[in-house]
């Protein structure tokens, strides 16, 4: 009896941690595809603004996109900052090589509702691989900058929407810029309402990200809190 008494208490804060890591990857996972929502009504209403008025396949096919690309992104980013607490580089390392893929497994998905929904979508200004590699480089920097502020002993949110503001701003509004250029040099001008979609979702969305990330770490750490206290 004394020896089972003994090894529960060091059983159970193993599969708490558990629990608690499972609930944090459950939340981050809600709020992403929440995010991925919003952004959604955020580019409708910027292109019902212009005049534009897409049709419901259109709506659900972009939905479907934005939110399987929002919940791989943030849970990268979020993975990359829970464990890269010591050294930031691997969470931007690990940023790095969610956003292309979150990326390919959004287009995929997009794939499948185009072809239930017997759609057709226009084709993107810029490749894959320009777009990835870009990608890439921007979600790197961001979840390296965001693992350097979650390493900090009392992390702000006004820091982690800066960061998100920055790397929009940068990266977000040169992708706008390069896929109207590249529109323009194949001879096509790109619509006012798909400019204000591909602005919208390049610059706001790493904002939201930055913020997912930032409540995620909030959250985990007051579970640790209670987690501590109750015991």
């Amino acid at each position: 009896m004394t020896e089972l008494s003994s090894v529960a208490p060091n059983a159970d804060p193993l599969s708490h941690d558990a629990m608690l890591a499972l609930r944090r990857v459950v939340m981050v996972a809600w709020l992403a595809i929440a995010l991925g929502f919003a952004m959604e009504a955020l580019t409708l209403a910027g292109r019902l603004a212009a005049g534009s008025h897409p049709a419901t396949t259109l709506i659900l096919i972009e939905l479907a996109q934005g939110a399987t690309w929002a919940f791989f992104v943030c849970a990268g980013l979020s993975l990359g900052t829970a464990i890269a607490k010591v050294r930031a580089s691997l969470g931007g390392l690990i940023a790095a090589i969610s956003a292309p893929l979150a990326m390919a497994i959004a287009k995929g998905s997009q794939k499948v509702m185009v072809t239930a929904l017997d759609a057709a979508t226009k084709p993107a200004p810029l490749s894959l691989t320009t777009l990835g590699v870009l990608r890439a480089i921007e979600y790197g920097l961001l979840g390296w900058i965001l693992a350097s502020l979650a390493s900090k002993e009392k992390p702000r949110p006004l820091h982690f929407a800066l960061a998100g503001t920055a790397i929009g701003a940068v990266f977000g509004g040169g992708i706008t810029v390069l896929t109207i250029e590249t529109a323009a040099a194949n001879g096509v001008a790109l619509e006012l309402p798909r400019a204000i979609t591909t602005g919208l979702n390049e610059i706001v969305f790493p904002i939201g990200c930055a913020l997912v990330v930032y409540i995620a770490l909030q959250v985990g750490r007051h579970m640790k809190i209670i987690s501590g206290e109750v015991r």
